[in-house]
């Protein structure tokens, strides 16, 4: 827990020398750090393929998918980098039937 918080300091540090201002800077952080286990989980993937069963493979891809993107959509846009788009026109901003 150490880690993270010294990640986002580093984080928050580093973004405010590119004049993001401070609570910019600190809720960017926030968004980059927040999904460390889904990332150790991401690269145990990589690493292991095989030794994962189809349900940890499962368990790992969805609650990545669940957790990270709004994240990284959250500390894009207040990057100054803009919104989301959808890129490879799957549809990105259309609801889901269900």
């Amino acid at each position: 827990m150490q880690n993270r918080k010294l990640v986002k300091e580093r984080i928050a540090k580093a973004l405010v020398d590119l004049e993001i201002s401070k609570e910019i800077a600190d809720d960017i952080a926030f968004h980059m750090t927040d999904w460390k286990e889904n990332l150790l989980q991401i690269i145990q993937l990589h690493e292991s393929p095989t030794l994962l069963s189809d349900d940890q493979v499962q368990n790992i891809v969805l609650d990545f998918l669940a957790h990270v993107p709004n994240h990284l959509a959250a500390a894009k846009k207040l990057s100054g980098l803009g919104p989301i788009e959808d890129v490879f026109s799957v549809g990105v901003f259309e609801e889901d039937e269900g």
